[in-house]
């Protein structure tokens, strides 16, 4: 398929280019503020240009902008035809999201949203297990994403731009990621969040309590050590899942029974490549990918309702 990347940072660059040359997918256009950089660093047939409205012959839109810009960026492609592919998150709170969805809807084109890590395959592999009842009832979640984000001026950091910090560009990933394990929603969420002086939140958790039982502890932080690690508790076992969201693709499945603990390894493509199959999937077959406007909608009530927990200092009900 013929897909434009709208945006051409880090990401779209170093990840998703790659991706897309290993998914057999070809890059048609790339949409950008800056025309004059990009052409020297693509090849020279594809088309750049600043405008959306230029796009022609195109099948998919990568959108990999800061996220104030991907509501506006994605009705414009929808209405265009376009089948849309955002970054997350995928805008800047949940009636964005609300809004998008309906807009994509309506408009008959696929709108998917790039949860890599639903496609991690040692992540497939935890959900598997909690499934098989292996563990028993879960009880207890741990889960945790954080680095030291030494890029303090850039738009991550501009709450106009960003919407938010620690929580909206990584902690959505622990989000999206322990409702695919789980398979289950979030039902209510008490917050505390420390911004250490900057506009967005730097260091940030909540207790998170998911549908028929189970309690998480979930955080996120812009301000410590690169880690990335779940912990499902439950009344015959526990699981170990560890680096499973970084961009380069790694992960570890530990499950712990009758006082011994055992590594379960398994290997398939890149989730780059697996997320972008995926979206062509769905456009093919006129059907919803893995994490879809919708799916995306639930992420952001859930986000929202963080950041309002702990502005409020109160638990606050979601579902």
């Amino acid at each position: 398929m013929k897909w434009a990347i709208i945006g051409f940072g880090s990401i779209s660059k170093n990840r998703f280019v790659p991706a897309l040359e290993e998914a057999g997918g070809t890059l048609s256009a790339v949409v950008t503020g800056n025309p004059e950089k990009v052409k020297h660093e693509v090849g020279k047939h594809i088309k750049i240009t600043d405008k959306i409205d230029d796009l022609e012959d195109v099948d998919i839109v990568y959108i990999a902008t800061p996220n104030s810009l991907h509501k506006s960026q994605t009705i414009a492609c929808a209405k265009r035809g376009i089948n849309v592919f955002c970054e997350k998150p995928v805008g800047m709170n949940a009636e964005e999201a609300k809004q998008m969805a309906e807009f994509c809807d309506k408009s008959g084109v696929t709108f998917g949203v790039a949860h890599m890590g639903r496609f991690n395959s040692y992540n497939v592999l935890a959900r598997d297990i909690l499934k098989s009842n292996e563990l028993g009832k879960i009880g207890i979640v741990k889960a945790s994403f954080s680095f030291v984000n030494t890029e303090r001026n850039k738009w991550r950091y501009d709450l106009s731009l960003s919407g938010g910090g620690a929580i909206m560009d990584i902690g959505i990933h622990v989000i999206n990621s322990l409702r695919f394990m789980l398979e289950r929603d979030v039902e209510e969420i008490t917050a505390i969040n420390e911004n250490l002086g900057y506009e967005v939140d730097q260091n940030a958790a909540a207790i998170m309590k998911f549908a028929n039982g189970p309690v998480a502890l979930v955080d996120s932080s812009f301000d410590t050590y690169p880690s990335v690690s779940f912990e499902f508790r439950g009344d015959k076992g526990m699981m170990y899942v560890m680096d499973t969201l970084f961009q380069d693709y790694k992960g570890r499945v530990i499950v712990a029974k009758d006082g011994s603990f055992e590594l379960r390894d398994v290997i398939d493509k890149k989730p780059y490549v697996l997320e972008i199959e995926d979206m062509e999937k769905a456009v093919t077959n006129h059907t919803r990918p893995a994490t879809d406007g919708w799916e995306a909608f639930k992420d952001m009530q859930i986000v929202d309702n963080w950041y309002k927990s702990a502005k409020a200092s109160k638990t606050m009900r979601i579902i």
